[in-house]
């Protein structure tokens, strides 16, 4: 989706989505803030942090920047209970206005999925972390079923233009993670790569921790 769309569907979105995360893709985030073994002093990005799911997540002591296009989905960040120091920022993860290496770890979760250029705010991420940091993804993936993947395209135009529910959230159903991380040319080096593969075409998913190898 272009900019304009994402902000405009997720403003509208902004005060149900926790609870429609809850009923149809609900997943912990506490073992993926956890891969990333931060220490107290330590700065992380929350990509697209939307209304803050990750955030209850983080422990006292990190500071955690917290980026998003939408300004109503981080008015439902901030109602959340947290024990970290939280920053939020608008700001476009293809663009991110922070210098390099500015953050010690990064964290996502349904987010790829929706940017318009998933590789550039990759790279982005990568530009804005330091060598070593550690990457933290959630996220919605084209499934490695081919069968599974014949329905994915049969939903894919609804679910990027009209959205589920309606107008609420829309994605790329055809999100390819192999493509992403194993052939963009990025600078990373895989970790973990666990997929959640389901014989509904709207429950798959992955969990992926990277880091980030530039010199």
């Amino acid at each position: 989706m272009q900019i304009h769309q994402v902000i405009e569907t997720y403003d509208r979105a902004a005060v149900d989505y926790d609870a429609i995360l809850k009923r149809y893709w609900h997943i912990e985030r506490e073992p993926l803030i956890a891969s990333l073994q931060l220490k107290p002093g330590q700065t992380v990005l929350d990509a697209a942090v939307g209304t803050g799911l990750n955030l209850p997540a983080y422990s006292e002591g990190v500071h955690v920047v917290g980026v998003d296009l939408s300004h109503k989905m981080m008015d439902e960040a901030r109602k959340k209970r947290v024990s970290a120091d939280i920053t939020f920022k608008v700001s476009d993860l293809c663009n991110l206005d922070f210098p390099d290496n500015s953050f010690d770890a990064a964290a996502s979760g349904f987010t790829f999925c929706v940017v318009s250029d998933p590789v550039r705010a990759l790279a982005e991420i990568l530009r804005v972390t330091k060598p070593g940091a550690l990457i933290a993804i959630l996220d919605y993936s084209k499934s490695q079923d081919p069968e599974i993947q014949k329905w994915q395209e049969l939903i894919s135009d609804a679910a990027s233009q009209q959205g589920f529910p309606s107008g609420k959230i829309k994605w790329d159903a055809l999100m390819d993670y192999d493509e992403l991380i194993y052939n963009s040319q990025l600078t990373i080096e895989v970790l973990a790569d666990d997929r959640i593969e389901s014989p509904n075409p709207f429950s798959c998913g992955c969990q992926l921790l990277l880091k980030n190898s530039k010199s």
